[in-house]
């Protein structure tokens, strides 16, 4: 059995909502970044023998196998195949973690994992009525933005009030933890604070590849190179003043992940295709989980997931060096770290090694991208610390939770 590796990658700027990623369409921005992977770890595109693409809103130019569809159109030759994977906010995640198997059981040697959306970009739709071919049904308008909420309600799902929007099972976790407005916008205040400075520092510059913007009627040529939405200026005190969301009593645009556009993609080998090219690999995949629970408290399966991942690679709680957790939502992430203690016998995460280069909160979650920027920033950050192990874990629309155990590759 081969080892699998993370071996190198790149990820855009994540952009905001109608900011300069917008311009640009969905399939070329994963197919850019896709290209820019292979070429920052010195991989020849013929070469990657299967890509997996995450994506959530497969409206619009996603549509169909985007990326089948982005690989060809960014120059990748008709050798290589693609496949698109949907698991929500673990879409890419969950398709790096696929390649690692493949990897592992002898069947691949080069893998390219990646993730896209354009929230901007998504489309809206029409239901189509019963009758074939008919022009439209009832006049149900859906914002594709939102696939993740599922279609028009199943009425065993409806029900259970299982179709909640994913700011309402934020509010349940707050709920169920007894957290208090202060401990969640604190945590939205670290988010940001920890990320402006990896951003100041340059170490997120480590992780991005620029995107070059073409020129329009109304702005001339440009090229971005950070995170759209770090509020470096933010404090408690404005954090404080924002209202709450519909729906909700505690969550707010600033204790939440901002709409946001942006792709990433991480190249995965063998150890065989790591001799033969040369390459210098940033983490040994380790292990990895998922776990599922009632969607109304969808944030925290992560932590059932983790202790699974790190149960199976056989590393102790205080053993991690660096922890990842996704931050859908302030209150969400604080949530997991609630019950992490419960499934790790009373291990409690040390605040100095959790997101060190701050979150989704501050730096946008393009669905279908995070999870493959999470395998990115993590394994990027093992090296850059010259630590031992480190973990992520994702939550996920629907109830579900997704975990992946890293090793140093280099000691």
């Amino acid at each position: 059995m081969s080892d699998a590796y993370v071996v190198g990658g790149v990820r855009t700027p994540v952009g905001k909502y109608g900011g300069s990623l917008s311009h640009i369409r969905l399939d070329d921005l994963l197919g850019r970044t896709m290209v820019a992977a292979c070429e920052r770890v010195g991989v020849p595109l013929e070469r990657v023998e299967e890509i997996t693409a995450g994506c959530v809103n497969s409206a619009h130019e996603g549509m169909g196998d985007v990326g089948r569809w982005a690989a060809l159109a960014a120059g990748f030759p008709d050798s290589v195949p693609a496949i698109t994977v949907n698991r929500f906010c673990a879409s890419s995640l969950s398709g790096a973690i696929s390649l690692s198997h493949a990897i592992k059981s002898g069947e691949l040697g080069i893998g390219l994992a990646a993730g896209v959306e354009s929230m901007s970009r998504s489309g809206w739709a029409f239901m189509k009525g019963e009758t074939p071919f008919s022009p439209r049904g009832p006049l149900i308008l859906l914002d594709t933005m939102w696939a993740g909420a599922g279609g028009p309600p199943h009425p065993a799902l409806a029900a259970r009030n299982t179709y909640i929007s994913m700011i309402e099972t934020a509010q349940n976790v707050a709920n169920k933890y007894r957290l208090t407005r202060e401990e969640i916008d604190a945590f939205a205040y670290r988010s940001h604070h920890d990320a402006a400075a990896a951003r100041d520092s340059g170490r997120l510059a480590k992780e991005i590849h620029p995107v070059d913007i073409a020129a329009t009627r109304t702005s001339p040529a440009r090229t971005v190179e950070h995170d759209e939405m770090i509020r470096s200026d933010t404090t408690l005190e404005r954090l404080a003043t924002l209202p709450p969301q519909p729906g909700t009593t505690q969550m707010t645009a600033g204790n939440s992940s901002p709409l946001s556009d942006g792709a990433s993609a991480v190249v995965m080998a063998s150890s065989e295709s790591v001799s033969e090219f040369g390459l210098d690999p940033l983490a040994r995949v380790v292990s990895s989980a998922t776990y599922a629970l009632d969607p109304k408290f969808m944030g925290i399966a992560p932590a059932w997931a983790i202790a699974t991942a790190l149960r199976r690679g056989g590393v102790a709680p205080a053993d991690i060096d660096v922890w990842e957790v996704h931050e859908a939502f302030a209150a969400q992430a604080l949530g997991v770290l609630r019950e992490l203690p419960v499934q790790l016998d009373g291990f409690t995460v040390p605040d100095e090694l959790l997101n060190p280069n701050g979150g989704a909160v501050a730096i946008g979650h393009p669905f279908g991208s995070s999870g493959t920027r999470y395998v990115l920033t993590l394994a990027t950050e093992l090296r850059e610390r010259g630590v031992r192990y480190g973990v992520l874990g994702v939550c996920v629309g629907s109830g579900q939770g997704v975990a992946l155990l890293l090793e140093n590759a280099s000691l």
